[in-house]
Protein backbone atom coordinates (compact mmCIF):
# COMPACT_ATOMS: atom_id res chain seq x y z
CA UNK A 1 0.00 0.00 0.00
CA UNK A 2 1.61 2.90 -1.36
CA UNK A 3 1.10 6.62 0.65
CA UNK A 4 -1.02 8.62 -1.52
CA UNK A 5 -3.82 5.39 -0.82
CA UNK A 6 -4.55 6.70 2.08
CA UNK A 7 -4.64 9.57 4.82
CA UNK A 8 -3.50 9.75 8.37
CA UNK A 9 -5.55 12.55 10.49
CA UNK A 10 -7.62 13.11 13.74
CA UNK A 11 -11.27 11.67 13.77
CA UNK A 12 -13.70 14.10 12.90
CA UNK A 13 -17.58 13.58 13.76
CA UNK A 14 -19.10 11.54 11.04
CA UNK A 15 -15.89 8.68 11.09
CA UNK A 16 -18.21 7.08 14.29
CA UNK A 17 -19.68 4.25 12.02
CA UNK A 18 -16.85 3.71 9.73
CA UNK A 19 -14.28 3.37 12.88
CA UNK A 20 -17.26 1.39 14.71
CA UNK A 21 -17.15 -1.13 11.89
CA UNK A 22 -13.56 -1.45 12.06
CA UNK A 23 -13.04 -2.31 15.38
CA UNK A 24 -15.79 -5.45 14.81
CA UNK A 25 -13.73 -6.54 11.33
CA UNK A 26 -10.34 -6.19 13.26
CA UNK A 27 -11.73 -8.35 16.30
CA UNK A 28 -14.98 -10.55 14.98
CA UNK A 29 -17.19 -8.69 17.24
CA UNK A 30 -20.75 -6.83 16.90
CA UNK A 31 -20.17 -3.66 19.22
CA UNK A 32 -23.22 -1.63 18.95
CA UNK A 33 -22.28 2.03 18.08
CA UNK A 34 -24.05 3.66 21.06
CA UNK A 35 -21.60 1.52 23.09
CA UNK A 36 -18.79 3.06 21.06
CA UNK A 37 -20.23 5.90 21.81
CA UNK A 38 -20.42 5.60 25.55
CA UNK A 39 -16.62 4.93 25.21
CA UNK A 40 -15.79 7.75 23.46
CA UNK A 41 -17.37 10.56 25.16
CA UNK A 42 -17.26 13.83 22.89
CA UNK A 43 -15.16 16.09 23.77
CA UNK A 44 -14.90 19.82 23.25
CA UNK A 45 -11.21 19.52 22.28
CA UNK A 46 -11.91 16.63 20.02
CA UNK A 47 -12.07 13.00 20.57
CA UNK A 48 -8.33 11.30 21.11
CA UNK A 49 -8.17 9.18 17.88
CA UNK A 50 -6.08 8.99 15.13
CA UNK A 51 -6.73 7.16 11.88
CA UNK A 52 -5.65 6.23 8.27
CA UNK A 53 -8.48 6.07 6.12
CA UNK A 54 -9.17 5.37 2.60
CA UNK A 55 -12.53 6.32 0.29
CA UNK A 56 -14.30 6.33 3.73
CA UNK A 57 -12.70 2.63 5.37
CA UNK A 58 -10.51 2.81 8.43
CA UNK A 59 -7.04 1.53 7.72
CA UNK A 60 -5.93 1.75 10.65
CA UNK A 61 -6.72 3.03 14.52
CA UNK A 62 -5.51 4.23 17.55
CA UNK A 63 -7.28 5.91 20.22
CA UNK A 64 -7.04 6.69 23.91
CA UNK A 65 -9.77 7.84 26.67
CA UNK A 66 -8.71 10.36 28.79
CA UNK A 67 -8.05 9.98 32.49
CA UNK A 68 -6.62 11.55 35.51
CA UNK A 69 -3.54 10.11 37.07
CA UNK A 70 -1.71 10.92 39.82
CA UNK A 71 1.77 10.27 40.57
CA UNK A 72 3.33 11.38 43.67
CA UNK A 73 0.96 14.03 44.55
CA UNK A 74 1.01 15.40 41.14
CA UNK A 75 -2.00 14.71 38.40
CA UNK A 76 -1.48 14.70 35.02
CA UNK A 77 -3.91 14.46 32.04
CA UNK A 78 -3.34 10.90 30.44
CA UNK A 79 -4.70 8.46 28.37
CA UNK A 80 -5.53 5.04 28.13
CA UNK A 81 -4.80 3.59 24.54
CA UNK A 82 -7.68 1.19 23.81
CA UNK A 83 -9.72 0.11 20.53
CA UNK A 84 -5.58 -0.39 18.61
CA UNK A 85 -6.57 -2.16 15.02
CA UNK A 86 -5.72 -1.93 11.62
CA UNK A 87 -7.75 -3.55 8.70
CA UNK A 88 -6.14 -7.28 7.10
CA UNK A 89 -5.76 -5.21 3.83
CA UNK A 90 -3.15 -2.74 6.04
CA UNK A 91 -0.97 -5.41 7.94
CA UNK A 92 1.28 -6.47 5.01
CA UNK A 93 4.15 -4.30 7.12
CA UNK A 94 4.87 -2.69 10.74
CA UNK A 95 7.84 -1.22 9.47
CA UNK A 96 8.33 2.47 10.13
CA UNK A 97 6.87 3.07 7.00
CA UNK A 98 3.93 1.15 7.73
CA UNK A 99 0.29 2.73 7.84
CA UNK A 100 -0.12 1.16 11.07
CA UNK A 101 3.19 2.46 12.95
CA UNK A 102 2.55 5.73 11.68
CA UNK A 103 -1.32 6.39 12.60
CA UNK A 104 0.36 5.69 16.27
CA UNK A 105 3.48 8.22 15.41
CA UNK A 106 0.69 10.81 14.24
CA UNK A 107 -1.59 10.34 17.78
CA UNK A 108 1.60 10.65 19.70
CA UNK A 109 2.38 14.20 18.04
CA UNK A 110 -0.91 14.96 18.01
CA UNK A 111 -1.77 14.24 21.55
CA UNK A 112 1.56 13.20 23.41
CA UNK A 113 3.85 15.46 22.54
CA UNK A 114 1.49 18.20 22.03
CA UNK A 115 1.23 18.05 25.72
CA UNK A 116 -2.73 17.35 25.43
CA UNK A 117 -1.70 13.82 26.83
CA UNK A 118 1.65 13.72 27.76
CA UNK A 119 1.47 10.31 29.38
CA UNK A 120 -0.16 7.08 27.94
CA UNK A 121 -0.63 3.86 28.91
CA UNK A 122 -2.02 0.37 27.96
CA UNK A 123 -2.94 -3.06 28.47
CA UNK A 124 -0.74 -5.08 25.53
CA UNK A 125 -1.23 -8.42 24.46
CA UNK A 126 1.95 -10.42 23.42
CA UNK A 127 1.72 -9.44 19.72
CA UNK A 128 1.41 -6.07 20.33
CA UNK A 129 3.72 -5.93 23.06
CA UNK A 130 6.17 -7.16 20.80
CA UNK A 131 5.41 -4.83 17.66
CA UNK A 132 5.17 -1.86 20.27
CA UNK A 133 8.58 -2.74 21.83
CA UNK A 134 9.92 -2.83 18.67
CA UNK A 135 8.74 0.06 16.94
CA UNK A 136 7.30 2.43 19.29
CA UNK A 137 8.82 2.77 22.59
CA UNK A 138 6.37 0.86 24.74
CA UNK A 139 9.29 -0.42 26.96
CA UNK A 140 10.16 3.28 28.01
CA UNK A 141 8.50 1.76 31.58
CA UNK A 142 9.09 -1.60 31.73
CA UNK A 143 6.61 -3.29 31.11
CA UNK A 144 4.50 -4.47 34.46
CA UNK A 145 2.57 -7.97 35.06
CA UNK A 146 -0.51 -7.88 36.35
CA UNK A 147 -1.15 -9.24 39.31
CA UNK A 148 -4.61 -11.69 38.41
CA UNK A 149 -6.23 -13.08 41.48
CA UNK A 150 -8.94 -15.97 41.27
CA UNK A 151 -11.60 -17.86 43.57
CA UNK A 152 -13.86 -20.56 42.95
CA UNK A 153 -17.11 -20.81 44.54
CA UNK A 154 -17.64 -22.12 47.59
CA UNK A 155 -15.44 -20.21 49.77
CA UNK A 156 -14.61 -20.07 53.43
CA UNK A 157 -16.84 -18.16 55.99
CA UNK A 158 -16.11 -14.46 56.28
CA UNK A 159 -14.94 -13.83 59.32
CA UNK A 160 -16.32 -11.24 62.33
CA UNK A 161 -14.02 -8.33 60.85
CA UNK A 162 -16.66 -7.60 57.48
CA UNK A 163 -19.42 -7.58 60.08
CA UNK A 164 -18.54 -4.23 61.79
CA UNK A 165 -19.10 -2.77 58.36
CA UNK A 166 -22.04 -2.28 55.97
CA UNK A 167 -22.62 -1.24 52.57
CA UNK A 168 -24.84 0.32 50.43
CA UNK A 169 -25.41 1.18 46.61
CA UNK A 170 -23.53 3.47 44.75
CA UNK A 171 -25.16 6.00 42.62
CA UNK A 172 -24.52 7.19 38.89
CA UNK A 173 -22.99 10.16 40.09
CA UNK A 174 -21.72 9.63 43.97
CA UNK A 175 -20.18 12.76 45.23
CA UNK A 176 -19.04 10.93 48.51
CA UNK A 177 -16.49 8.88 46.19
CA UNK A 178 -14.98 12.67 46.51
CA UNK A 179 -14.63 12.33 49.84
CA UNK A 180 -13.80 9.26 49.79
CA UNK A 181 -10.57 9.85 47.22
CA UNK A 182 -9.56 12.87 48.96
CA UNK A 183 -9.04 10.64 52.27
CA UNK A 184 -7.25 8.13 50.54
CA UNK A 185 -5.41 9.06 47.37
CA UNK A 186 -2.37 9.39 49.70
CA UNK A 187 -2.15 5.34 50.21
CA UNK A 188 -2.06 5.37 46.05
CA UNK A 189 0.73 7.09 45.02
CA UNK A 190 0.59 6.22 41.98
CA UNK A 191 -2.96 5.96 40.55
CA UNK A 192 -5.77 6.80 38.10
CA UNK A 193 -7.71 9.29 40.00
CA UNK A 194 -10.92 8.02 41.51
CA UNK A 195 -13.34 10.55 42.10
CA UNK A 196 -17.29 10.99 41.33
CA UNK A 197 -15.81 11.98 37.87
CA UNK A 198 -14.21 9.27 37.03
CA UNK A 199 -16.75 6.54 38.30
CA UNK A 200 -19.61 8.37 36.26
CA UNK A 201 -17.84 7.82 33.02
CA UNK A 202 -16.47 4.44 33.74
CA UNK A 203 -19.31 2.80 35.82
CA UNK A 204 -22.38 5.00 34.43
CA UNK A 205 -24.50 4.22 31.30
CA UNK A 206 -22.79 1.89 29.65
CA UNK A 207 -25.69 -0.03 27.35
CA UNK A 208 -26.08 -3.66 28.40
CA UNK A 209 -23.86 -3.76 31.02
CA UNK A 210 -24.67 -3.80 34.90
CA UNK A 211 -21.91 -2.56 37.17
CA UNK A 212 -22.73 -3.47 41.14
CA UNK A 213 -21.10 -0.72 42.70
CA UNK A 214 -21.04 -0.10 46.58
CA UNK A 215 -19.70 2.36 49.12
CA UNK A 216 -18.42 0.92 52.25
CA UNK A 217 -18.74 2.04 55.65
CA UNK A 218 -18.14 1.50 58.96
CA UNK A 219 -21.50 -0.02 60.44
CA UNK A 220 -21.99 3.36 62.85
CA UNK A 221 -20.46 6.39 59.92
CA UNK A 222 -21.99 7.92 56.87
CA UNK A 223 -17.88 8.56 56.08
CA UNK A 224 -16.92 5.50 53.34
CA UNK A 225 -13.97 3.75 54.00
CA UNK A 226 -13.98 2.06 50.39
CA UNK A 227 -15.50 1.28 47.09
CA UNK A 228 -16.15 -1.88 45.19
CA UNK A 229 -17.96 -2.18 41.78
CA UNK A 230 -18.41 -5.99 40.35
CA UNK A 231 -19.64 -6.84 36.88
CA UNK A 232 -21.47 -10.60 36.86
CA UNK A 233 -21.68 -11.68 33.62
CA UNK A 234 -20.31 -15.07 31.82
CA UNK A 235 -20.09 -17.13 34.88
CA UNK A 236 -17.50 -15.10 36.50
CA UNK A 237 -17.71 -12.06 39.26
CA UNK A 238 -15.52 -9.41 38.30
CA UNK A 239 -14.13 -6.95 40.33
CA UNK A 240 -14.07 -3.71 37.85
CA UNK A 241 -13.04 -1.29 40.45
CA UNK A 242 -11.55 -1.77 44.20
CA UNK A 243 -10.73 1.69 47.13
CA UNK A 244 -10.30 0.91 50.19
CA UNK A 245 -9.14 2.42 53.43
CA UNK A 246 -6.09 0.83 54.48
CA UNK A 247 -6.92 1.64 57.96
CA UNK A 248 -10.10 -0.26 57.70
CA UNK A 249 -9.25 -3.68 56.81
CA UNK A 250 -12.81 -4.88 57.32
CA UNK A 251 -14.22 -3.09 54.60
CA UNK A 252 -11.94 -4.89 52.27
CA UNK A 253 -13.48 -7.95 53.98
CA UNK A 254 -16.65 -7.03 53.50
CA UNK A 255 -16.00 -6.82 49.53
CA UNK A 256 -15.06 -9.78 49.40
CA UNK A 257 -17.89 -10.88 51.28
CA UNK A 258 -19.88 -9.00 48.22
CA UNK A 259 -18.44 -10.69 45.50
CA UNK A 260 -19.22 -14.16 47.21
CA UNK A 261 -22.71 -13.24 47.50
CA UNK A 262 -22.85 -12.51 44.18
CA UNK A 263 -20.74 -15.29 43.00
CA UNK A 264 -24.31 -17.31 45.08
CA UNK A 265 -26.82 -14.97 43.44
CA UNK A 266 -25.60 -15.54 39.87
CA UNK A 267 -24.30 -19.24 39.40
CA UNK A 268 -20.68 -17.68 38.82
CA UNK A 269 -17.86 -20.31 38.49
CA UNK A 270 -15.20 -17.79 39.31
CA UNK A 271 -14.37 -14.69 40.71
CA UNK A 272 -11.68 -12.51 39.66
CA UNK A 273 -9.35 -9.36 39.73
CA UNK A 274 -6.57 -7.34 38.98
CA UNK A 275 -4.65 -5.94 42.04
CA UNK A 276 -0.98 -4.18 41.41
CA UNK A 277 0.23 -1.72 43.54
CA UNK A 278 -1.70 -3.24 46.95
CA UNK A 279 0.34 -5.61 48.90
CA UNK A 280 -2.13 -5.64 51.84
CA UNK A 281 -4.65 -6.62 49.73
CA UNK A 282 -3.78 -9.27 47.51
CA UNK A 283 -2.16 -10.69 51.50
CA UNK A 284 -5.60 -10.49 52.86
CA UNK A 285 -7.45 -11.64 50.34
CA UNK A 286 -5.60 -14.75 49.63
CA UNK A 287 -6.72 -15.21 53.70
CA UNK A 288 -10.29 -15.06 52.11
CA UNK A 289 -9.11 -18.04 49.26
CA UNK A 290 -8.07 -16.11 46.63
CA UNK A 291 -4.81 -17.14 44.92
CA UNK A 292 -2.71 -15.64 42.19
CA UNK A 293 -2.29 -16.64 38.57
CA UNK A 294 -0.99 -15.91 35.56
CA UNK A 295 -3.30 -13.17 33.81
CA UNK A 296 -4.85 -15.80 31.42
CA UNK A 297 -4.62 -12.76 28.39
CA UNK A 298 -1.01 -12.23 29.20
CA UNK A 299 -1.87 -8.86 29.32
CA UNK A 300 0.95 -6.42 30.85
CA UNK A 301 0.77 -2.64 31.58
CA UNK A 302 3.10 -0.27 29.80
CA UNK A 303 3.09 3.70 29.51
CA UNK A 304 4.69 5.96 27.60
CA UNK A 305 5.52 9.70 28.53
CA UNK A 306 5.86 13.27 26.56
CA UNK A 307 7.12 15.10 29.70
CA UNK A 308 10.54 15.03 31.25
CA UNK A 309 8.49 15.78 34.73
CA UNK A 310 6.90 12.06 34.51
CA UNK A 311 8.90 9.60 36.97
CA UNK A 312 7.56 6.62 35.07
CA UNK A 313 10.18 5.12 37.32
CA UNK A 314 7.97 5.83 39.93
CA UNK A 315 5.20 4.40 38.47
CA UNK A 316 6.78 1.25 37.48
CA UNK A 317 6.88 0.82 41.48
CA UNK A 318 3.98 1.93 42.43
CA UNK A 319 1.17 1.79 39.91
CA UNK A 320 -2.44 1.19 41.34
CA UNK A 321 -4.07 -1.16 38.67
CA UNK A 322 -7.62 -2.78 38.68
CA UNK A 323 -9.18 -4.11 35.68
CA UNK A 324 -11.15 -1.21 35.52
CA UNK A 325 -8.04 0.55 34.83
CA UNK A 326 -8.40 -1.67 31.22
CA UNK A 327 -11.53 -1.56 28.51
CA UNK A 328 -11.89 -5.19 28.93
CA UNK A 329 -14.88 -5.13 31.75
Amino acid sequence: MSEPEYTIRAFSPGDEEAVNHGFNEAFGLDRPLDEWAWKFRADPDGRLIMIAEHEGEVLAHYAGVPVRLQIEGRVWNAAQIVDVYSARRARGSFTRRGVWVQTVDAFFDAFGRSGRSPLLFGFPSPRPLRLGVLQLGYDAMEPQPIRYLRRRPPLPPGGIRRRLYRAELARDWEPRLDALWQQVSGQYPVAVVRDAGHAARRLAGRPGVRYHRFLLFPRFSFRAVGFAAFRTDGGRVRWVDLVWDHRHPGALDLASHLSAGLAAQTGAELEELWLNGDDEGRARLARHGFEEAPEPGQLVMVARAFDSGVDLEAMAAKIYVTMGDSDLV
